[in-house]
């Protein structure tokens, strides 16, 4: 696996590279931020990296950081980082593992909507805010899951690792990457 992901690399290299710069753009032109459109492409490379450990693990855990990131650039820079971070990251992390199924436009719709609530409500603390919107989200997709037939087995503990680890990230790592992250 890990050859065929560095031929996809190799071979799409000019195409990552036009969409990473398309982001820095697309960060600065809608936060005017230099420090955002820094900030914004590594978000996204950490999240869509994250997951690549499924590659050796086959394991009903989910140990990722694409939650944490979209809920930070959604509370810091607003919905459009925030919907760039976590639609980019969910589309690059099953790239680079080689899961593309039918639950990445329901997953890829569920963290947009995280993305949504996160920029609506960044006045809440963000421990509380980060813990209540990766439940919904675990919970969303846990019941989508079972509803295409998933395997209660797999999906509960998979779910559940998701966010035990997302509640220790919101709430030892979360607050001080906020801090570092806003202007």
């Amino acid at each position: 696996m890990p050859g065929e992901i560095r031929s996809f690399i190799r071979a799409n290299a000019k195409k990552v590279g036009l969409i990473i710069a398309a982001l820095l753009l697309f960060s600065f032109v809608f936060h005017g931020s230099i420090k955002a459109a820094v900030i914004i492409p590594i978000l996204i490379l950490a999240a869509s990296f994250s997951t690549f450990y499924f590659n050796y693990v086959s394991l009903p855990v989910n140990f990722e950081l694409v939650k944490l990131a979209t809920i930070l650039a959604a509370v810091s820079y607003g919905f459009l980082p925030g919907i760039a971070v976590g639609i980019s990251s969910t589309f690059f992390g099953k790239v680079l593992i080689g899961r593309i199924d039918e639950k990445l436009p329901l997953s890829m719709l569920a963290i947009a909507i995280i993305a949504l609530a996160a920029s609506i409500l960044h006045g809440i603390d963000i421990t509380a805010l980060g813990i209540s919107l990766v439940l919904a989200y675990n919970t969303m997709m846990l019941l989508v899951s079972i509803m295409l037939g998933g395997n209660m087995a797999w999906n509960l503990p998979y779910e559940a690792s998701s966010f035990f680890f997302n509640l220790l990230l919101f709430t030892k790592v979360a607050p001080l990457l906020l801090q570092a992250m806003r202007p």
